[in-house]
């Protein structure tokens, strides 16, 4: 999200709501979690959380609700980075072409993967696509917001899909590699949405699958618990929003579900897939790394992240963001 001591307009369009029930196990009888966390004009959104597991937005935008949200260019500045980066999306053109590069080589090594066919749900305005092309890669987006859509098509000129994944006219088993980032936890069916995924992969293809777990980890529930005593003046405005704490305007329900590790390995056995690798992080904030003169406190507040970032890495700390690598598996015979 976009740091600003300004609220812009909000644009105004219906908002109605609808009853949700655990995407994990089915049952409906969640216990509160944060109150208030969201909101649409005068609406406002709860979590809740699951005695299994599950944290999600009840009740929650009702599927109009949903399409409008997304339907907004102001979404790329104000919703897409959550906190992370203070620029525009499509201002970090040149960066994001470059990381994404980087991303798509790393794909390659861990996947043994190269130069085949590639979906991208969720696929914004076609950064990692465009990145995928230049290596040599086929590929093709599903993306639900009309101007990333539009943008990926008029500026980049990909094949991208505008609409849900269900609807995406795509064959079984034609791509090689799909990517699923930050997608899941926008959706109402996760298990649906992999299964689907899933049916698309060639049997010897693979599925990466990024979610952040902060929300729906330790690390914000002690948030929660000690809210009162976060020292706010010392971690500046940029950070509490990060952390979503401190009375911080948490926006529009983009999230209306909040995963964990253990909920997202249920969700992919259920879906066909298995687990071959397993990536913890904590994503490093734009404000406080790309900050050419820190403050004192945000040098130290960079320490932090630091150590975090590498205590998940190695496996000793719950992730506030998790990436999966999933392969199908195998019907006897070799097929998926």
């Amino acid at each position: 999200m976009h740091a600003t001591q300004t609220p812009k307009p909000e644009r105004a369009f219906p908002v109605r709501t609808e009853k949700a029930r655990c995407v994990a196990c089915g049952a409906d009888a969640p216990r509160p979690y944060r109150a208030g966390m969201y909101r649409i004009g005068a609406t406002s959104f709860d979590l809740v959380r699951c005695p299994c597991g599950m944290v999600y937005v009840d009740p929650r935008p009702d599927a109009a609700t949903l399409g409008a949200m997304y339907d907004d260019p102001d979404y790329y500045t104000d919703g897409y980075n959550l906190g992370v980066e203070t620029q525009n999306y499509f201002a970090r053109k040149d960066e994001l072409l470059a990381h994404y590069d980087r991303v798509v080589a790393e794909y390659e090594r861990e996947t043994g993967l190269a130069r085949g066919s590639v979906l991208e749900l969720g696929s914004a305005g076609g950064f990692f696509l465009e990145a995928a092309r230049r290596r040599g890669w086929r590929v093709q987006g599903v993306e639900l917001s009309p101007p990333a859509a539009d943008y990926s098509i008029r500026e980049l000129g990909l094949p991208v899909f505008q609409g849900l994944l269900e609807a995406a006219p795509l064959a079984p088993q034609s791509f090689d590699l799909a990517l699923a980032d930050n997608v899941l936890e926008h959706t109402t069916d996760p298990a649906a949405v992999l299964a689907r995924l899933r049916s698309l992969l060639k049997p010897t293809g693979a599925l990466i699958v990024i979610c952040p777990s902060y929300v729906n980890s330790p690390y914000f529930r002690l948030m929660l618990a000690v809210e009162r005593l976060v020292p706010k003046s010392l971690l500046g405005p940029q950070t509490l929003r990060l952390l979503k704490i401190g009375g911080a305007d948490n926006g529009y329900p983009y999230h209306i579900l909040e995963f964990d590790l253990s909920v997202l390995r249920r969700l992919a056995a259920r879906a066909g897939l298995k687990v071959e690798r397993v990536e913890r992080s904590v994503p490093l904030p734009a404000h406080l790394f790309k900050n050419s003169r820190p403050s004192l406190t945000q040098r130290a507040q960079r320490l932090v992240f630091r150590a975090l970032d590498l205590g998940m890495r190695l496996g000793a700390l719950p992730g506030a963001r998790v990436r999966l690598v999933l392969r199908p598996v195998l019907r006897p015979g070799g097929g998926a």
